[in-house]
């Protein structure tokens, strides 16, 4: 008797949750879970930040530059808007984090100055090139230098990923376009934090 109670509690329970994992259906790129490069860089405060802290949260990554002024603003004002529509609620369980694609030039000091000028009061990180060629190399961004007529003699073109990894550190969606749809990047972040919660 106990064994087809049982039974027939897997069977009204498991249904209900194998189906929210099946109906999960993202705008951007289904990222199917995948493990991501558990990484750690320098805040533009100096402190450091570590993706293995955030293990509890999901998290938006994107990456940028100080200098840039063509792409990187609309990234970062799209991050903005998203983060302004969410709940406080919402807020307490997602880590917002951007990584620099220009370890020369965008110091802690620097990357301070720019994110208080723009009012972005979540991390941005930096670090050695050495560390910031494992993160790029891992999340696809692949930074190139090219010679320009500015002060700083270089300009970099890259590409332009927004991730959205799962509390468990599980890469869940990507988004590739720098001016991707804000309106369905947030559906897809609450899909996220909102998803089954078990391992079903």
């Amino acid at each position: 008797m106990r064994i087809k109670v049982l039974l027939l509690i897997l069977i009204l329970v498991a249904p209900g949750c194998l189906s929210s994992k099946e109906l999960v259906e993202y705008n951007g790129r289904d990222l199917d879970g995948s493990p991501v490069l558990m990484f750690t860089l320098e805040e533009s405060n100096g402190e450091i930040w570590n993706l293995t802290d955030q293990i509890g949260n999901t998290v938006v990554l994107s990456f940028m530059f100080t200098r840039c002024d063509t792409t990187c603003p609309v990234t970062s004002e799209n991050i903005k808007w998203v983060k302004n529509q969410l709940t406080s609620e919402e807020l307490a369980v997602i880590s917002f984090v951007s990584v620099t694609v220009d370890w020369k030039y965008d110091t802690a000091e620097k990357l301070q100055n720019w994110t208080e000028e723009r009012g972005y009061d979540w991390p941005h990180l930096t670090g050695s090139e050495s560390a910031l060629e494992e993160v790029h190399y891992a999340y696809g961004v692949a930074p190139m230098e090219v010679e320009d007529d500015s002060n700083d003699e270089y300009d970099v073109v890259h590409t332009t990923p927004t991730y959205i990894i799962d509390k468990d550190s599980n890469g869940r969606v990507v988004w590739s376009d720098f001016d991707f749809p804000v309106d369905l990047f947030l559906e897809d972040l609450r899909k996220v934090i909102e998803k089954c919660p078990t391992d079903c």
